[in-house]
Parts: structure tokens; sequence; C-alpha cells
């Protein structure tokens, strides 16, 4: 084990031009990242300057590094062959230590591995890590990380780049900083500590030296009291807020920078001396709330969180050997996270709540956003968090600057340029709100223009024909399962039927909170579906079929705790959109034993083709949307709560087959029936052949 490192390495962005590999570490090291062939000859490295190129430091002792190695040979890395990279150390005096990555390797290989593919023919992706989630409660026993279930699949087919997957791509929810853990927060409070050097404060007013909290004063399992607890925000002023926060299981939430960058260290893979405190014993020693719900949710807690911990060291492996692509969701800050203009308004109006998205947003950043894509990150905001990170003075002015700049950044979106090319779009900060109680458009127009400009730059970048299948990751699945959206949608028509009546609207509008029925349903269904705002909807699909001028797609989800797959087609002013919809959750984070029988009534009624239209007077405004879930192979089941890691194959630049892994010899697999569109390309491609 390489002990110099916290956590990673972590393969990131990897393209012919620059391999890019993430690690933190708790003291500064002068490193460099060296690709070789099996054979050992150099490809490429990266840059050796000084320490301040290649990392940035977040505390007193965390640095965090993204190297970027370039070819030295014909400015290309070479694709579809196997390739290491190693990790070397160069000390003062220019001497070279290469760090022990063995435990990292398959079999006889030295290093970790990985490839670049001319043409995709394995991917994983998953979403939703909640590491006390694995628990089948219907039959009471406990159940693996299904990301685990991935180094399992890369331990037999490393050597097989036909069957090795390419990348791995983390659609949402990699961590749940609002649902954790009583036993996992007492590891991660003191490791925070140790990481930043200082225990952190945060403002509970806009003046940040009026009045600050100390998170080390509250018992484990009260922090939801003082996430709804009032405070005032100003020493000349009456005017009280909360933190906004909606989570209903806030009891153990992240607060402090260190907090979020702890949790991080530990979902990547953890350190041999990073163990959750299991002891209740010795969580009363470390201040722990001794309510009945407290010792019941420890109890309920520990076995599940000890089956999430024993398969680190796998996730761990895994990251280091396959590039990998993230992209957050809610839980990523906090549930809810910008679900309606109401909450958005709510929580940035908070000293509290606003510094505690920003902790988030910056430890996003540094640990998943970053290695997307370095080029979409300039140098001010980086200096933004780093300054603020290593201000012992809680200087308001950077402190104020820290906040609007995590807020205001609109980068967080990405693009691949594989075969198919893959894009991944931000559906939680660029929202536009109509009424700040209704669901949100999950992308505003800016947002579109923004996927737009991407599938430009990948066009202008490498050859795409006009019957590619792009990989589209949207958090939540755009094309969903249509009787829990129908659900949600009856309810909200019932609710505007019921504020339709005069005397709520007199009382909305005396409360100047018109529509706020609706915005308390929104929260209660968690009704964020792309389906929930129809305009929202259609114009994403509008987008990409008019503007894009993109003919088939794949969507690629997560979110829902449920995981199915889907074949649809859109059609509007004469355009045709034919898509899968192909979503794969939760990793660990199995629904209760109710949800998962609803869930199971609801797919009863789930068979044949769905179709969702709008009924506008003029034939040029109406467009229809048609959804049929997928049975799986030798069964009738078209939709599953069970933990699972999705594994999508290729072939010719089209899907051809999803499965989903749900156990180390269990799975579903979803064969995709093809597309008018594509019967069209495969008779054209052996035309040319």
């Amino acid at each position: 084990m390489a002990t110099k490192l916290l956590a990673g390495p972590i393969l990131r962005r990897t393209t012919t031009h620059r391999i890019c590999v993430w690690l933190a570490t708790a003291h500064p090291i002068l490193l460099r990242l060296t690709i070789t062939d099996l054979r050992g000859n150099l490809l490429g490295q990266s840059i050796l300057k000084n320490l301040d190129t290649q990392c940035v430091q977040l505390g007193r002792n965390l640095y965090i590094y993204l190297l970027q190695a370039r070819p030295k040979i014909d400015n290309e890395f070479p694709r579809d062959t196997l390739l290491y990279y190693s990790l070397e150390e160069i000390d003062t005096d220019k001497k070279v230590q290469s760090l022990d990555l063995s435990d990292f390797a398959y079999d006889s290989f030295l290093y970790p591995t990985f490839f670049i593919p001319t043409q995709l023919k394995q991917i994983l992706h998953g979403s939703c890590r909640k590491p006390h989630g694995g628990f089948d409660q219907k039959n009471q026993k406990t159940i693996p990380d299904a990301l685990s279930y991935g180094d399992d699949l890369l331990g037999k087919t490393h050597s097989n780049l036909e069957q090795r997957p390419a990348l791995l791509l983390l659609t949402g929810d990699q961590i749940y900083a609002d649902e954790v853990a009583i036993s996992l927060l007492a590891m991660l409070r003191q490791q925070a500590l140790t990481l930043i050097g200082k225990q952190e404060t945060l403002p509970l007013a806009d003046d940040p030296l009026l009045s600050r909290l100390d998170p080390s004063t509250i018992l484990l399992h009260e922090r939801k009291q003082v996430l709804k607890k009032k405070h005032p925000i100003a020493s000349d002023s009456t005017d009280k807020r909360t933190s906004g926060f909606s989570s209903d299981e806030s009891e153990n939430h992240l607060f402090t920078f260190g907090e979020f960058a702890a949790m991080y260290i530990y979902a990547f893979g953890n350190q041999p001396a990073w163990e959750p405190v299991w002891d209740w014993s010795q969580l009363k020693d470390l201040g722990v709330s001794n309510s009945e719900e407290a010792i019941k949710a420890h109890g309920n807690q520990k076995a599940p969180l000890n089956s999430y911990h024993k398969t680190l060291f796998k996730v761990r492996k895994l990251l280091a050997n396959i590039p990998t692509y993230m992209i957050f969701d809610d839980h990523d800050v906090t549930d809810d996270w910008n679900i309606t203009g109401s909450w958005y308004d709510g929580v940035r109006e908070s000293p509290l709540g606003r510094r505690i998205v920003s902790n988030a947003l910056a430890a996003y950043w540094a640990f998943q956003g970053w290695g997307n894509d370095p080029d979409n990150f300039d140098k001010d905001l980086i200096l933004t968090i780093t300054q603020h990170l290593n201000d012992d003075s809680d200087h308001g002015d950077i402190g104020e600057r820290y906040d609007l700049h995590t807020w205001k950044s609109r980068g967080w979106g990405f693009s691949v340029p594989t075969d198919p090319p893959i894009i991944a779009m931000d559906s939680r900060t660029q929202r536009q709100y109509e009424n700040k109680y209704y669901p949100a458009m999950l992308m505003d127009r800016y947002a579109l223009d923004w996927l737009r400009v991407e599938w430009a730059k990948l066009k202008t970048g490498q050859e795409i024909s006009n019957y590619t299948c792009p990989v589209l990751i949207a958090a939540t699945p755009v094309m969903g399962f249509s009787t829990i959206e129908l659900f949600q949608q009856v309810f909200l028509w019932l609710a505007g039927l019921f504020e339709s009546w005069k005397p709520i609207q007199n009382l909305e509008k005396l409360c100047d909170r018109n529509g706020m029925v609706t915005g308390w349903l929104v929260s209660e269904l968690d009704a964020e579906s792309w389906s929930c705002n129809k305009d929202g909807f259609v114009r994403l699909l509008d987008t990409i079929c008019r503007h894009m001028e993109i003919q088939q797609c794949v969507f690629l989800s997560g979110d829902v705790h449920y995981a199915f797959t889907a074949k649809a087609d859109f059609k509007y002013q004469g355009r045709r959109l034919q898509c899968y919809q192909l979503t794969s959750s939760a990793l660990s984070n199995e629904p209760g034993a109710k949800q998962s029988g609803s869930l199971g009534d609801a797919a009863k009624h789930q068979s044949g083709i769905k179709s969702h239209r709008n009924w506008a007077p003029l034939p040029g405004q109406r467009w229809v949307v048609e959804v049929e879930l997928l049975k799986a192979e030798k069964t009738d089941l078209r939709v599953t709560p069970e933990c699972n890691l999705g594994l999508v194959a290729f072939a010719n630049g089209l899907p051809i087959k999803h499965t989903l892994l749900i156990g180390e010899n269990n799975q579903l697999i979803f064969y995709l029936p093809s597309l008018a569109l594509r019967r069209t390309i495969t008779t054209q491609r052996k035309e040319n052949h």
C-alpha cells in the first residue's frame, strides 16, 4: 500500500492527449506521473516544475493533486492497448523513489492498468452510495456496496479489452452529505480536525464575526435541530433565519469543508486507521444524543455500514484501474438541493445554509469535478477556494467571495470525446424557476445553450456522423418510470386545482406565497422528475433533436433508488428523437420493504407503451413521447429495487445490452431492441464494409 497517500490514486480524464490521475496526501510531495506500455516503454509523463503546478492545499494536512501526463511519441497515447501508470516522488536532492502501487495491480501486473478505446465496447455506471444503505429489510440481511462488483469484474476481464469496461460513470450521490451514520460522523469529525488543522466554524449572521457555529459543540445525532433552529442574522435586526434545509434525515449532516473532505476520502477507499466508531460506549465519550431515536438509529446503521466498510479496499482498487467520471446530484450537497425557487432563496439567504452548500461545492470540485475536465475550471475559482480554506482569520470578504463564486459557478458539466461521445449535464445548479413553489425546469436556456456548445466542441474535435448515438448523463431519468411519475403529476394537478379555489388564492396572496401548497407537495413527493415540468422536458428533447440534430441517444441516469431499462420515442414538429433510458440506482441504498412493495405493485401496471403528450390547440404545438419499459431476459421483471451496478455493452458505437450486476453470481440482462434509425445505420455500415 502506498502509505503516503490519504486517498487515491484515482484514474480520471483519460484521452489520447492527456492522462489524469487524482490523489490526496497529508504532506506536500513533488510527484511525477509516468505512462508506459507493458514492456516498460516510456509513452508520456507529467511536467515536473514545482509543487504549485500540480496540487492545491486545502487544509494544514490536506493536499489534493491532479497529475496530468502528456504523450511523448506522435503526440498521442496509443489506443486499444493496455497501459501502466506509476507515481514517483522527487525529493529535494532530485532523488527519485517510486511509490508502491502493487496493491492496486491485478494479477501479475506491476502497476495499475487502463486502456483508451477506439470505440466503446463496455462501460460501467451507477449512483447513490449511502454507506449504511445496504440492507435488505425483507430478508433481514446486509448487502455489499455494488460498486465493489466492478472490482470483481475487472479481476476477471483485466486482460481482455473486448470484455473489460473502458470507463466508469458515476451519475450522482457519490456521497450522502445529509444522511450520515452516527458511527461514521464520529470518525469524520475527528479526521476533519486533523485534515484542516483547526476546528472550522460556520457563520450564523451576515457579519461572520458577529456569531459563529462551532459544530464540535453539537452532540452526534442532533444537527437537525440546529439546521431547523432560527438564528439572528444581524445584531440590529429581529430577523431570524433557519438554514433553509429540508432533508428529513439530517441528524448527522456534514457541515464543514473538512467533514466533506473526510467523507470523500472514506468513500474513495479509506485508510486502515479510518475506522467508524462502532461501540456505543465510545460514542458516549465523544458526545452523542442519548435519545431513543439515536440509540435505534445506531443499532440499525451498524451492520450495513460495516458491510460497506469491508468492501472499501475493492472500491479503491477499481477506481485506480478505470477512468472515472462523476457528476453530482442532490445528496452530494443535501437532500432536495435546489428543488424549488423557494428552497434556493431560503438557503441562499441563510448564512449557515449558504456556507454548508459552499463547502459541499468546494469539496465536489476538489474530489470530483476537477478530474472530469481540468480545463473547465479557471484559476480564479481555484484561488477563491484555496484562499478561503487556508484563511485562519474568517475574513468576511474572503468568505463572501467563497460563497458567491461557488454558488454561481456554471462549469460543472463536461463532455468526453469517446466514440460514441459522452456529455454529463448539470441539472442541479442551472434550473429555471417560473414560480418559486412549482417544479423547476431542470436546465434553463443558458444550460441548454451550454449543451449545444459541448456538442459543437465534440464535433469539431472528432469525426461524428449524423447517425452517432451519444451518451447523455442526466442525474435523474429523462424517460422515467411512467406509473410513479403519473402518480406525482396527478397529485400536483389536484394541488393546482385546490389552489384555484378563491379562498386559498386569497390566503396565499395574503401570505405572499402564491403556490405554497404545490411547493409543499413537491417537497413531500420529491417531485423533480423531468416530466414534472413539461416545458423544461420538451425544451431539452427539442434542443437535442432540433438544434443539435441528434436522431438517437442514450440517457444514462440514477437517483431514483430503483433500476430499469426503457426504449423511448419523442416526436415534435416533424422531428423525432429515439432513445434508450438506462437507469442504475442504487449502488448502496436499497428501499425499505414498504417502498419495494409499492414499487412492485406499480411495475405491474407498466407493461406496454406509455404515452405522454400535450393537447395544444394547434398541430404544430403538439408533441408525444412513447416509453416502453423492457423486460429482463428470462423474467417478467421490468424494475428492480435491488442494489446494482450497471454495465452497458456497445457494438459499432450502438448500445446493445444493459446488464445490472446485483451480486457476485446474479445479474439482470436487458437486450436493447433496434430503433428504426439504428436498422438504417446497420444496413449502411454493412453496405460500406
